[in-house]
């Protein structure tokens, strides 16, 4: 018998030794698995989704807050920036 035909026949011993040690714990978790996915799928029918007008509204006032946020932190950078060149020597930095 060759070394290669004795590692591989270790190998595939060891392969079934760890799948029969293991196989409840394989088994319990996909079963595991199968009652997640299933109580998501339940869960999923119980969600109120918002209608098309409720979609385009929130958009739109998300866009409109970040649209007037941009424009006052960008009054207050300038401010600042005039208030600190006309204190700081040398026009600032």
């Amino acid at each position: 018998m060759q070394i290669k035909h004795i590692i591989l026949l270790v190998l595939l011993s060891l392969i079934v030794v760890l799948v029969t040690t293991f196989w409840k714990k394989l088994q319990s978790g996909w079963q595991g698995l199968q009652r997640f996915l299933r109580e998501v799928r339940v869960e999923m029918q119980k969600v109120t989704w918002p209608s098309r007008n409720e979609v385009i509204g929130s958009t739109v006032v998300v866009l409109t807050a970040v649209v007037v946020l941009t424009a006052v932190i960008a009054l207050w950078d300038q401010v600042l920036s005039w208030v600190l060149q006309s204190i700081l020597p040398g026009g600032g930095a």
